[in-house]
């Protein structure tokens, strides 16, 4: 049921189209590790969205106008464990964040303000923080990368797979 409610909306987000700015950039993150560790639905999606071309043919290549991109500098976690309140972390692109005693790191790759997929891939229909999603890394010694979406709006769509911890995006981190 799970498979089909992911499916059903990739369908869907295929459907609606955005017309491109003047100025693009390519923003897929390089492949950097393989994220589908078992095969449970949210890794399968991980690892289909994680640029490029894939076998069930979506396109997620990653573009936005160079003016929507530099409006953002990274974006904000919530990370909750067993015990206490949810901490929020500030991700600035690029640098790898340890979040307080968890063990792990995490690390924004791309923020989507307003994400949308069609058959040109991922982009953005505005500036604004409409429905934002955060590409991000997460290493924790001892276990395999991670590497994922995390949206906003829908954060039951791509769930950070942790047995302990769950990490949610807050929000985007504009750039001052």
């Amino acid at each position: 049921m799970r498979s089909i409610l992911i499916l059903s909306l990739l369908t869907t987000l295929s459907l609606f189209g955005c017309g491109a700015g003047d100025t693009e950039t390519d923003l897929t993150p390089p492949a950097t590790t393989d994220p589908a560790t078992d095969e449970g639905p949210s890794n399968m999606m991980g690892a289909m969205m994680g640029g490029g071309e894939h076998d069930m043919g979506l396109n997620t290549d990653i573009t936005m106008t160079e003016e929507i991109a530099a409006a953002w500098r990274g974006a904000i976690i919530q990370v909750a464990g067993p015990e206490g309140e949810p901490q929020r972390y500030d991700l600035p692109f690029g640098e790898a964040v340890a979040l307080g005693d968890t063990g792990m790191k995490a690390t924004a790759l791309v923020f989507v303000p307003d994400f949308v997929m069609g058959e040109d891939g991922i982009t953005t229909r505005s500036a604004d923080a409409i429905n934002p999603a955060l590409r991000l890394l997460v290493t924790e010694e001892g276990k395999p990368d991670y590497e994922g979406w995390l949206f906003a709006a829908m954060p039951e769509i791509h769930p950070f797979p942790h047995e302990t911890y769950s990490i949610l995006l807050a929000d985007g981190l504009p750039s001052e």
